[in-house]
């Protein structure tokens, strides 16, 4: 995902009036702290979510996931059978 990049949100950094070397490091900090973050945050949802077991997930593929799809399948056909009147 972009994220803006190495853009400091809502703020003209041009407006500054420092020079190009300072900006050039402190949009590299910006954006070096935003990669950092969202690794935690990524690392930190990774980490707290449990983990499924292989038959725990073919499981719920088979058993709910593949009906579910049928179902939802019939429904969009029905209704595009509907709207054609």
């Amino acid at each position: 995902l972009y994220f803006g990049g190495y853009d400091i949100p809502f703020v003209n950094e041009a407006s500054w009036g420092i020079s190009q070397n300072l900006l050039a490091f402190i949009s590299f900090a910006v954006l070096m702290i935003k990669a950092c973050f969202f690794v935690f945050v990524f690392m930190w949802i990774r980490w707290t979510i449990p983990r499924f077991r292989f038959d725990q997930l073919m499981h719920l593929g088979w058993k709910r996931l593949v009906p579910l799809a049928l179902v939802n399948m019939l429904i969009t056909a029905l209704v595009v059978l509907w709207l054609q009147k």
